[in-house]
């Protein structure tokens, strides 16, 4: 296991989490408005990259799908702001001009989506900076483009996940995920399923064929924070506010069996697998982020 000390500070808490595509960096939001970059192979803080610019905590971190270096984050004081990390300089910066929440880049790259908590989604297009907002039923507390590009889901506070065309932004279907409110949620890498986890203390499976629940993983006692896939889609984690369950647990996708369990001392609410290896980073902790290498079987 690897620890990326951020600081001493009990105060500080990782908002999100997210790898570049090659795997070869991981950004971490930061509720001291920072964004920093770290390379998984140097655990040192002098190897890492800070990035300043925002004027609140960072809500949200995710990088560009074409670009390893380039990457985006979103906060509370409106800004959605682009990076080049080996620069350490921001692109570009537009004003939702509403507390953001999550966002999502599109798969070819073209396009940000960014939530914020008035019910409303902004498409920001990334070569011109321009905007164009819509408002949606629900506010919605996560989002993700489907595989394709051609679809946004988006996981909300009446515990509905909606489906979009997108770029029409039309309402295709919608899944009750859950009772209360759906704070998470991830496609798998082949397509299969999404993963919807709840203040339900539940994270439910879904067929994207059907749109039927297949599964449900129970087992924690508080509100799912993350939900993730590893790169094959074989397995998932879930990250949770839960005091009493501090260990992060890890299950086979298609069967539902336990498969390993990952002790900690403190919950875990963020937690990413590597998008080629099973190779796991996740948060909770004070002093920063940790990433442990589990075995291949």
């Amino acid at each position: 296991m690897r620890v990326y000390h951020e600081h001493t500070r009990s105060t500080l808490s990782i908002r999100d989490l997210s790898w570049n595509a090659p795997g070869t960096r991981i950004a971490c939001a930061l509720s001291d408005k920072l964004v920093r970059v770290w390379n998984p192979e140097k655990p040192e803080i002098r190897y890492s990259t800070e990035l300043k610019g925002h004027g609140q905590a960072v809500a949200a971190v995710v990088w560009d799908p074409l670009h390893s270096d380039i990457l985006s984050s979103c906060s509370a004081d409106q800004a959605l702001r682009v990076w080049d990390y080996r620069a350490k300089t921001c692109q570009g910066t537009v004003y939702t001009n509403g507390e953001n929440v999550a966002h999502a880049w599109s798969p070819d790259g073209s396009t940000i989506a960014v939530a914020s908590r008035d019910q409303k989604v902004h498409f920001v297009d990334v070569k011109t900076w321009k905007m164009v907002s819509h408002e949606v039923p629900d506010a919605v507390n996560a989002m993700e483009f489907g595989h394709a590009g051609d679809c946004l889901l988006m996981a909300t506070a009446s515990g509905r996940v909606l489906i979009y065309a997108f770029p029409e932004m039309v309402e295709v279907h919608s899944v009750e995920a859950h009772a209360s409110a759906a704070h998470c949620l991830a496609l798998d890498p082949r397509g299969v399923h999404l993963a919807v986890g709840g203040s339900d203390a539940v994270v439910g499976l879904w067929d994207t064929q059907d749109w039927i629940c297949v599964r449900t993983l129970r087992g924690m006692d508080s509100p799912i924070r993350s939900v993730d896939f590893s790169f094959d889609g074989a397995y998932i984690v879930a990250g949770s506010e839960d005091l009493h369950c501090k260990d992060l647990e890890i299950n086979h996708v298609d069967t539902g069996e336990h498969v390993h369990t990952i002790s900690t001392n403190h919950p875990v609410t963020k937690a990413k697998w590597h998008p080629h290896r099973y190779w796991l980073a996740y948060s909770g902790d004070p002093t920063g982020m940790k990433v442990v290498q589990l075995p291949n079987q």
